[in-house]
């Protein structure tokens, strides 16, 4: 997958993305228990939805989510392969010291692109983020944002995001069900590996292999 760029994208009024931000914290959907039916793992937070081979909708082919948020409402999640070739110090100027970063901003998904989310990895809890899975948190504040480009907060490390991927009550279990996605454990180092372009090709592979594995054999034995 080449990287997509967000050049051409559309800035909101006000002083960059940050004036667009609102609270989508996982928290608004909860945790949840999975409501999905059929055989191999079930979506949840802080799992990865890999788009199957055929899944040909633009917003999604051959992409890799994590999801943020999974219950009977509905659910929610970022792209985590879908790099651009926008800097954040053009998007978002107005964050002191952002200029001195070489960080880029990946499409976390086709909803409110104008809206700017970040994914941190951090081994304690953060103030204004909602952990995830392990070590990664999901946080919208400008203020921690700041405070993790000015080095008062010390992190692992952090990506930024524009827009998410988001799917109404029982919408995502309808496209689980027709073989859109498969569902595997979220990895950190995925999440914040330096070649985003390699996890969709490594996860549809081991996703294959898990559905092999899940085969009954027995019941596959020709008939007497």
């Amino acid at each position: 997958m080449q990287p997509r760029s967000a050049a051409g994208r559309r800035r909101p009024a006000g002083s960059g993305l940050l004036a667009g931000w609102v609270l989508v914290l996982a928290s608004t959907l909860g945790a949840g228990a999975a409501t999905a039916t059929g055989p191999g793992l079930q979506p949840a937070k802080g799992r990865f939805l890999i788009a199957e081979r055929d899944l040909r909708d633009p917003n999604f082919a051959e992409t890799v989510v994590l999801l943020t948020a999974y219950d009977e409402a509905g659910a929610m999640g970022l792209i985590v392969n879908w790099p651009t070739a926008a800097p954040a110090a053009e998007l978002i100027p107005e964050v002191e010291g952002i200029e001195r970063r070489s960080d880029t901003v990946y499409v976390g998904g086709p909803v409110a692109r104008q809206l700017l989310l970040m994914l941190v990895r951090s081994e304690t809890d953060l103030e204004q983020a909602e952990r995830v899975f392990g070590d990664v948190h999901l946080s919208t504040s400008s203020e921690l944002l700041r405070r993790l480009v000015s080095g008062q907060v010390e992190v692992s490390e952090f990506r930024l995001y524009s827009g998410y991927a988001g799917w109404a009550a029982g919408q995502l279990d309808r496209e689980l069900a027709v073989g859109g996605w498969k569902v595997l454990p979220a990895e950190s180092d995925l999440v914040f590996g330096d070649d985003p372009d390699s996890v969709w090709p490594l996860l549809i592979e081991r996703g294959d292999v898990k559905w092999t594995q899940r085969l009954d054999t027995a019941a596959l034995a020709p008939a007497p």
